[in-house]
C-alpha cells in the first residue's frame, strides 16, 4: 500500500485500533493499511453485538466503525458516550452523505469515504489518535488534571476550538475578552487561561461586575485609603493589587458604570492605579481577562460602553459555545457530573439509559453547563436509595419544557405581538420556574443579575408579583 508524502501519514502509528466493519474485505484493507504503517494492535469487528462488547471491555485508543454496517450509529453513540469518551472515525459513502453529517453531529471526529484511500485513512487516525492524547487520558478526573481545564470538558469541535484559544492566548499578557451565555463556563476559561500561563503561581482574583454597588465599584477595584470617604475606616488594597503578579478576571464587565470604565482603562494602558483619597500611583503586574454575556458592540452603539475601552479588552477574543451548539458533549458531561455527585455524597454510581441520554442531548439547556450541572445533581438525589438507574421519564420530571413537536398539526397561527409584551412574558414565567429566585432566573435568562432588576423595574413587575 502506497502512503502520502503528508508528513501526518508517515508518522507512526502508536495506539490500539478498532475497526467494525461488516465487510471482510473490506475490512482486511482497512487493518491492512493500518499495520503496514506501525500499528500493532488492530482489534476488528464484523458483527454489531460482538463490536458492542469489545467497545464496553476493551482498551483502545480510537474506532473506525462503518455507519452503514447494522448497528452502526448505535455502535458510534456507545463509542462517545464512553467515559472518557472514544474518538470515532466513521466510513461511509458518496450515496451516505447524510448519514455522515448526521454521524458528525453526533460526536464523530471524521469520516473517511468507501473505497478507502490510504492517505485519507492514515491521516483521520492521526488526528484522532491526537485528540485522545490531548483529551482522552484513562479517566475523567484525570484529563482535568492533564490539561488544565478543569470543567471544561468536551471532545466536540466547538470545545476543542476553545481549547486552542486557550493554549494559543496562555503565554502572553494580553487582554482576553471572553464571551458567551451565561452558564456556559467564561470563568473557567479565564482559569484555564491563568494556569497555562506564565503568571499561574500567582493569584487568580475573580469578581462579578454586576455584583459590584455603583458607589463601591471604584474602591472594590482599585482600593481606597482610610477616611477616604464616609464609612472607610480602614485602608483597603483593591483588587488590582490583590491580583499583582497573577490574573483578574472581570466577569459581565459590560455592567460597569462608565466612570470606573474611564479609569479601568487608564490602570490597563498604564499598569498603575491611584487609590481613592491617594495622592500616587502604585505600579501593578496584572493580566486582565473580562467576560460578557452580553453583546458589547451593541453596547457601544448604544453609548453604554467606552469604544476604546471595549478594543482594549478585545485583543484576544475567545467566544464559548452554547451547550445547544455542542450536544455531543452532554452525555460526557452528565456522567463525570453523576460521578462527582455520587462520590461526594458517598452513594452507587447512577446509571443513566441511553434514551435518557438522548432526551438530555435533545433539551436545548437555556442556562447551558450550570443547567445541566444542577439537573444531573438532582437526578443522583433522586436515584439514591432506589434502584440506581435512571430513564427517559425520570429526565422528563427535571425538565421544565416538553418536547419539541414539529409536526404541521402543532403549529399555532400567528398573533402579532409587541417585544416588550413577550419579554415581559418570558421573564414572569421564568421567575415562575425559579420559584422567584432572580438570580437563577437571571442566569437561565442569559442576563445579569443587574439587567434583571432594571427590566422589572421598567416592566413595573412589583416584588410581590413574582
Amino acid at each position: 500500500m502506497q502512503t502520502s508524502s503528508d508528513p501526518i501519514a508517515h508518522a507512526p502509528l502508536l495506539g490500539r485500533v478498532f475497526v467494525a466493519d461488516s465487510n471482510p474485505k473490506h475490512l482486511a484493507i482497512v487493518t491492512q493499511i493500518l499495520r503496514e504503517n506501525g500499528c500493532a494492535e488492530v482489534v476488528e469487528a464484523t458483527d454489531d453485538t460482538v463490536a458492542e462488547r469489545l467497545l464496553k471491555t476493551q482498551s483502545l485508543d480510537v474506532a473506525l466503525i462503518d455507519i452503514k454496517m447494522p448497528g452502526g450509529m448505535q455502535l458510534l453513540r456507545t463509542a462517545i458516550r464512553l467515559t472518557p469518551p472514544l474518538p470515532v472515525v466513521i466510513f461511509t459513502s458518496y450515496t451516505t452523505v447524510k448519514q455522515a453529517v448526521q454521524a458528525m453531529r453526533l460526536g464523530a471526529v471524521d469520516y473517511v469515504v468507501k473505497p478507502v484511500d490510504a492517505n485519507d485513512l492514515l491521516i483521520a487516525v492521526h488526528r484522532a489518535l491526537e485528540r485522545k492524547r490531548v483529551f482522552d487520558p484513562v479517566a475523567a478526573s484525570q484529563m482535568e488534571a492533564k490539561t488544565g481545564f478543569g470543567e471544561l470538558l468536551g471532545t466536540s469541535s466547538a470545545m476543542q476550538a476553545v481549547f486552542d484559544q486557550i493554549r494559543r492566548a496562555a503565554p502572553f499578557k494580553s487582554t482576553v475578552l471572553i464571551t458567551g451565555e451565561s452558564g456556559t463556563g467564561k470563568e473557567l476559561v479565564a482559569s484555564a487561561i491563568h494556569s497555562l500561563s506564565a503568571v499561574s503561581n500567582g493569584p487568580f482574583v475573580a469578581i462579578n461586575c454586576s455584583a459590584l454597588p455603583t458607589e463601591l465599584a471604584e474602591s472594590e477595584l482599585f482600593g481606597h485609603e482610610k477616611g477616604s470617604f464616609t464609612g472607610a475606616t480602614q485602608a483597603q488594597q483593591g483588587l488590582f493589587a490583590a491580583a499583582h503578579n497573577g490574573t483578574l478576571f472581570l466577569d459581565e464587565i459590560g455592567d460597569l458604570e462608565m466612570q470606573v470604565q474611564t479609569k479601568l482603562l487608564r490602570v490597563l494602558e498604564e499598569q498603575k492605579v491611584r487609590r481613592l483619597g491617594a495622592t500616587r500611583l502604585l505600579d501593578v503586574n496584572v493580566r486582565v481577562v473580562a467576560a460578557s454575556n452580553a453583546n458589547l458592540t451593541t453596547a457601544v452603539r448604544m453609548g453604554q460602553f467606552r469604544e476604546d475601552l471595549y478594543y482594549r479588552l478585545n485583543v484576544i477574543h475567545i467566544p464559548v459555545p452554547p451547550l445547544r451548539d455542542r450536544r455531543s458533549d452532554i452525555p460526557l458531561l452528565v456522567r463525570v457530573f453523576a460521578e462527582r455527585f455520587a462520590e461526594q455524597n458517598g452513594i452507587a454510581l447512577v446509571e443513566i439509559a441511553d434514551r435518557g441520554l438522548d432526551r438530555m442531548a435533545a433539551y436545548d439547556w437555556p442556562g447551558n453547563v450550570r443547567e445541566l450541572k444542577n439537573a444531573v445533581e438532582r437526578l443522583v438525589i433522586n436515584a439514591a436509595g432506589s434502584n440506581m438507574a435512571v430513564g427517559e421519564n425520570d429526565i422528563e420530571s427535571i425538565l421544565p419544557i416538553a418536547p419539541p413537536d414539529d409536526s404541521e398539526s402543532q403549529r399555532l397561527d400567528f398573533v402579532p405581538r409587541r417585544l416588550d409584551d413577550v419579554e415581559r412574558e418570558m421573564i414572569l414565567d421564568t421567575l415562575m420556574h425559579t420559584g422567584g429566585n432572580r438570580t437563577q432566573g437571571a442566569a437561565i435568562l442569559g442576563i445579569s443579575l443587574r439587567t434583571l432588576q432594571r427590566k422589572l423595574i421598567q416592566y413595573g413587575v412589583p416584588p410581590q408579583k413574582i
